[in-house]
Formats: structure tokens, sequence, C-alpha cells
């Protein structure tokens, strides 16, 4: 319980208090940093707190982690909005994104399809039109970085901030400034240091 009410604390901040939805992205700092939790926590609680839909994008779209997580109720629409992308599949046009509805909440989670082998690679890029267009599709924007995913310094520039994910029983303060020095370098801005596997969000 004392894990979810600091969930909810921190989704109170990340909840704008006008119609500008914020896009904040968060980055693990180790593979087993647990940033999906997280994030799938943060998506309940912003969605408890203002009614509003909350859209989840899974940047590992390889196995696709939240739609695999969670029963969708088939309600979807693209991914592309307005024919942008923040992405690039090769060959070209093999695979979309559509963003799918989860059955028990307003929460959209993305899912990337293709027919099996059809992608050879996925190329992250900027595109702060597309993030401007979703902000104004929901409450809020979640976006689950895989540890060392190229998109972390892709599209940090466009998001409002990124939060790193520590597993304080492996993490140390070095491994966070190296990734906070990358997401700055990049034109991003680091907002904390979500601390998992203890009692204290920071």
């Amino acid at each position: 319980m004392a894990f979810e009410a600091e969930l909810d604390g921190l989704a109170r901040r990340l909840v704008p208090r006008g119609d500008r939805a914020r896009v904040v992205m968060l980055a693990p700092i180790s593979p087993n940093a647990g940033a999906t939790p997280i994030v799938q926590g943060l998506a309940k609680a912003s969605t408890q707190l203002t009614g509003r839909p909350v859209w989840v994008y899974d940047l590992d779209f390889s196995s696709n982690r939240h739609a695999a997580m969670n029963t969708l109720n088939g309600e979807a629409f693209a991914g592309e909005l307005g024919g942008l992308r923040f992405w690039r599949s090769e060959p070209g046009g093999a695979g979309r994104l559509a963003l799918r509805r989860r059955a028990d909440a307003p929460i959209y989670v993305s899912r990337f399809e293709r027919q099996e082998g059809a992608v050879k690679r996925v190329v992250f890029h900027p595109s702060a039109e597309y993030w401007r267009k979703a902000r104004q599709g929901c409450g809020l924007v979640l976006v689950d970085a895989p540890y060392r995913s190229a998109g972390i310094s892709s599209l940090a520039a466009d998001m409002d901030g990124v939060i790193l994910v520590a597993d304080t029983q492996c993490d140390d303060r070095g491994a966070a400034e190296a990734l906070a020095d990358r997401i700055e370098a990049a034109g991003g801005r680091v907002l904390g240091v979500v601390l998992n596997r203890t009692n204290a969000l920071r």
C-alpha cells in the first residue's frame, strides 16, 4: 500500500493542472530496474485521479511487453498521428503501431504489429509535432524505454522530462549520473529518480 501511495503522489505531480498533457519517459538504469511496473502503476493512478485516458508507449517493439501483460478489449486506433511517426521501420511500410485500450481502465498501450520476419530494423527519430498531437489526445503520455534503448537519446528532447528508474539492490550513483548525462547531452531534461524495490520514491 505504501508503494501505491507513493506512485499516487508521483502521478499527482505529473498530471497537469491545465488541458495540456505531459509526455514523460521512464528509463531504467539497469536491465532489471523495473521500469515497466512503475509505468503501469503511474498510468492507473493517473486515470483514477483525472478520469482522463493515459497513453502508454512501449519502445520495446519486439516483445510489446505492456500489450502482453494486459487484457485488451479490442478498441484501438492507429499510432500514426496525422500521418506523423517517431519511428521508421525497415523495409519501409513493414509493420504498424496501434494503441489498444486495456479492458480494465482507459489506458491505451502501444503494440507494434507486423508479420513474422517482415521487419528487419526499427529506428527511432525525433518528432516534436507527433508528441504535440499526442498531448492533445489524453491526460498523460508515458513512454517506457527498455534498458539502453536507442530511443532514450533519440526521443529525450521531445519529452517534457525523463524519470530514471533504479534498482537499489544493484544500481549505484555513477550509473544514474551516466544515464542522466546521456539524456541531457541529447537535449532532454531529467526529472528525478525512482528508487524501485524500496519504500522511498525520489
